[in-house]
């Protein structure tokens, strides 16, 4: 399951995978709140945190975001992915580099550094 974070800064979206992740749990849990933000006309700063309490992505899951990025690529800012796992970095390095906006992974002891670069270049009146 994917589990909204409240823990995150003014202007920013979290998630975290819970046990295991399918795209239901995508389309169930981000799909609205990425919708409702990018109506209202915010630029989504979003972070995925695949901790230590993540056990299985499904690959329908990866691929359904992909493809909701892709079609609303303008309006995501900045992405941070937080995980240990080592194909992560290259993986988000490769998405970054064929998508506007940015996107960085971290590893999960940097989840601080994670979130204080999601509101980098953030004004005072953040977008949410």
């Amino acid at each position: 399951m994917l589990r909204h974070m409240s823990d995150m800064p003014a202007g920013t979206i979290g998630f975290e995978a819970i046990g295991e992740v399918e795209d239901d749990d995508w389309e169930d849990a981000v799909e609205p709140v990425l919708r409702r933000e990018i109506a209202d006309g915010h630029e989504i700063r979003l972070l995925y945190l695949l901790g230590t309490e993540a056990r299985d992505i499904d690959h329908d899951a990866v691929t359904a975001d992909s493809g909701f990025r892709a079609r609303h690529a303008t309006s995501f800012e900045r992405v941070a992915v937080v995980s240990d796992e080592d194909w992560m970095r290259p993986a988000v390095r490769a998405l970054s580099a064929l998508l506007p906006g940015k996107a960085k992974a971290f590893p999960v002891h940097d989840l601080p550094a994670a979130k204080h670069w999601l509101t980098e270049g953030l004004g005072a009146s953040g977008p949410h």
